[in-house]
Order: structure tokens, then C-alpha cells, then sequence
């Protein structure tokens, strides 16, 4: 391949990186403002900022994620779990009824970690290719040709 082909193609993937990165940033915060979430009073840092961006999601998660260890007495969704399927082989009805809510809000707690976990992911995959397409133009500005 030739300087001037490979200058052609640094020029062209450059731009499309970076749109390609900005507008999967855009339609994430997008979403997330949709949702119309704050971060919870409960967190250390940002408390009361709609949940809008990587910073905003990560500080909502690290909030849920306390207050599910609150409601779970400390113990994760895989510790109340282990606990409930014990009761139910054991044939204790009453306890596995007592554990079953416990695990239902813990596991929905989990879940919302999780999504807003995969958004915190997607910023960074959205970064990443603009990033990408800004080393690739700066590449294509100093492939010479001969």
C-alpha cells in the first residue's frame, strides 16, 4: 500500500471515528437523562446531579450498591441466595418466604448496578473511538508522501 493510500484511508477513518464516537456519546447521555434519574443524597459526591454522563452513573451505582448491602444485612444477592435455595431444599418454608423479598430487591438492585455499569462501558468504548480517530489524523499528517 502506498503513503498516499494509507494517508487517504488515516484522513477518512479519522472523521468517521470521531462522529461515529461522539454520536454514540450523545445517544447514551441521552438516554440516561430520559430516565430522569438523580444521583441519590446518599452519595459522597455529586448527590443531587441528574445521572447524564459516565461520572454521574458510576457515583448512582456505588449508591446502590450501599444500599443494597443495607437491605441485604451485608450480605450480597449470591450469600441471600445460597441462604434461600438452603431453606427451600431444607424444607423450610418460613425462612425462604423471609429471604425471598430480601433477594427479589437485591437482585433488582443488581440489575440497576448493571446498566448503569454497561453505560459507564459504552462512554469508554464512545472515547476510545474518538480517540482513535484522532491519533488516526494525526497519523495521516505525518505519513509523507514521496
Amino acid at each position: 500500500m502506498g503513503n498516499a493510500l494509507a494517508r487517504t484511508i488515516l484522513r477518512l477513518a479519522g472523521p468517521t471515528l470521531i462522529g461515529a464516537g461522539g454520536a454514540a456519546w450523545y445517544v447514551i447521555t441521552e438516554q440516561l437523562k430520559a430516565q430522569k434519574v438523580e444521583v441519590h443524597r446518599d452519595s459522597s459526591q455529586l448527590a443531587g446531579r441528574l445521572v447524564a454522563g459516565p461520572v454521574t452513573a458510576f457515583a448512582q451505582a456505588a449508591v446502590i450498591e450501599k444500599h443494597a448491602l443495607a437491605m441485604g444485612g451485608g450480605r450480597t444477592f449470591a450469600e441471600i441466595s445460597e441462604e434461600w435455595m438452603a431453606a427451600t431444599a431444607a424444607g423450610d418454608e418460613a425462612r425462604a418466604a423471609e429471604l425471598a423479598g430480601t433477594r427479589e430487591t437485591v437482585m433488582q438492585a443488581n440489575l440497576l448496578r448493571a446498566s448503569l455499569f454497561t453505560s459507564v462501558l459504552a462512554y469508554g468504548v464512545a472515547a476510545l473511538a474518538m480517540g482513535t480517530g484522532v491519533l488516526s489524523c494525526a497519523t495521516a499528517s505525518a505519513v509523507r508522501s514521496k
